[in-house]
């Protein structure tokens, strides 16, 4: 199994985001939240991600499969695993997790990362917790659909 990342460009964008809305569009549907949803950034947003933080293809035998986008919260090493997402066809695969690895490597002045995801998705839940993640306990009520979760990894 050959994965690896490689930095989007503005390039990528479209595709970037056609690959957000496949991966997401399920979520959506289900749990409306059409504020925050990925699918629902538009491309000038997307860009600017782009050009100002860590955005990165998941690479599978020469196939982009996913992304992944790391945010700096502070200059005190504390890091957020913003968005990972591999498209359905390539799931259960431990892409996710060794992309997750791959990505905090990069990051040496790491500390601490944090993460959010939805409470109702265990198998998400699990591969997070299978790279170190601990729940925090933090809950967070989006709407009466989705609850949000959140979790941290102290390096």
């Amino acid at each position: 199994m050959n994965i690896y990342l490689s930095k989007v460009s503005i390039d990528d964008a479209d595709s970037l985001l056609e690959m957000q809305k496949i991966c997401f569009s399920p979520h959506l549907k289900q749990y409306q939240d059409f504020e925050t949803s990925p699918v629902m950034v538009n491309i000038d947003r997307l860009k600017w991600q782009i050009e100002n933080e860590n955005f990165y293809k998941i690479i599978f035998d020469d196939s982009w499969v996913g992304a992944i986008n790391i945010r700096q919260v502070d200059s005190y090493g504390n890091y957020k695993l913003h968005i990972v997402y591999v498209l359905p066809e390539y799931q259960n695969k431990h892409i996710g997790q060794s992309a997750i690895k791959l990505a905090e490597s990069l990051f040496n002045d790491a500390k601490t990362w944090c993460l959010e995801t939805i409470e109702d998705m265990p198998y998400n839940r699990h591969v997070y917790e299978r790279v170190g993640y601990q729940f925090t306990g933090e809950i967070k009520e989006i709407n009466e659909k989705l609850t949000l979760v959140y979790y941290r990894k102290d390096v």
